[in-house]
């Protein structure tokens, strides 16, 4: 039974595993949003991140990624135009180092940056009938993947994972009437982790953590297979590190998604092992972790030689059965 509160608060569902979700649900969670604005600011990022913004059309969104000038990420984000500014969202982890280097790097174009995070409340929308009370909120709903409709309530995107899905950025003088859509529907909800673990299913990547800011070339969490680097465009900050990686093969690693069928506490911080014959190696490190009810997914950074056969465990639980999962997508450079 799902369990609604007053206007102050709302009460979620929690469940063991993804295979129990109900078909129409939603997820209130964490995004950051940042706008960027102002006459210089789609030459500016382009020369920032890893997609062409020039040509970025009303209504189109990109994965992106953001690089140092070795090529290392700072974030992988979301971007799309919005009004006469381009939006820019993520995990706070990463949409923050990189709003602070866009500071940097920004400080002799014409550009205006704006943290809007706090007027913008985040849902994972999933089912007809979720989308049925976001869609009496905000009036129409985005028809196409990868794509988004800017209304006054909010910005909603129809998201490109396997199963599909809304992002909805509801604005908050109208999230109590999103709130009342969902509730007199009788939608369930459930917690952020869960989200999470739904992107860890898809091998959709992200920085959110601190030690893994400049860590990772984009390729090596598969950004390319998720058509978040435009190799043919202009420079950009780290373009001829993740150039080269692509066209001289220098890119040796890539993000494989595990589950395993228990909570484990603090497992985003621990490291995988490969064994190698009767021996274990250092194997890989974990990218993102999220745990719910009695199920744990991973998604780790691991030799881009890696197959199904090759059995890996986890450094602080090695009991634990690591069970690798088919990726959502073909691993192209």
């Amino acid at each position: 039974m799902n369990l609604y509160e007053d206007k102050n608060r709302v009460f979620m569902q929690t469940i063991d595993r993804l295979s129990e979700l109900e078909s129409s649900f939603a997820i209130p969670h964490d995004r950051n949003v940042l706008l960027v604005s102002g006459e210089d600011a789609r030459t500016f990022l382009h020369g920032q991140i890893t997609v062409d913004v020039t040509h970025l059309e009303n209504g189109q969104v990109r994965r992106t990624g953001h690089c140092d000038p070795k090529g290392k990420s700072w974030s992988v984000n979301l971007i799309t135009p919005v009004d006469d500014a381009l939006l820019i969202t993520g995990h706070a982890v990463g949409v923050e180092a990189s709003h602070a280097q866009f500071k940097k790097f920004g400080v002799f174009s014409k550009i205006t940056l704006e943290d809007v995070t706090t007027a913008f409340a985040a849902y994972f929308i999933k089912g007809a009938e979720a989308e049925s009370a976001v869609a009496s909120v905000f009036g129409e709903l985005p028809d196409t993947t990868m794509s988004a409709i800017n209304t006054q309530a909010g910005l909603c995107i129809r998201l490109d994972l396997p199963d599909g899905g809304l992002l909805v950025l509801c604005k908050t003088d109208h999230l109590e009437n999103l709130q009342q859509a969902l509730s007199d529907q009788g939608i369930t909800l459930y917690p952020p982790a869960v989200f999470e673990a739904l992107q860890i299913q898809a091998g959709l990547p992200e920085i959110s953590q601190p030690e893994h800011i400049g860590q990772f070339v984009p390729q090596m969490m598969n950004l390319q297979a998720l058509n978040g680097i435009d190799f043919k465009k202009g420079c950009y900050m780290g373009q001829e590190v993740v150039a080269r990686t692509r066209y001289l093969g220098r890119n040796k690693r890539a993000a494989y998604v595990f589950r395993v069928d228990q909570a484990i506490s603090g497992i985003e911080h621990m490291q995988l092992e490969k064994q190698l014959g009767e021996h274990w190696r250092g194997g890989g490190t974990i990218l993102k972790a999220a745990t719910i009810g009695q199920e744990s997914w991973i998604l780790a950074v691991l030799s881009n030689d890696t197959t199904a056969e090759d059995t890996f465990r986890l450094n602080e639980n090695p009991d634990a059965q690591l069970i690798q999962c088919d990726l959502p997508y073909r691993l192209e450079e």
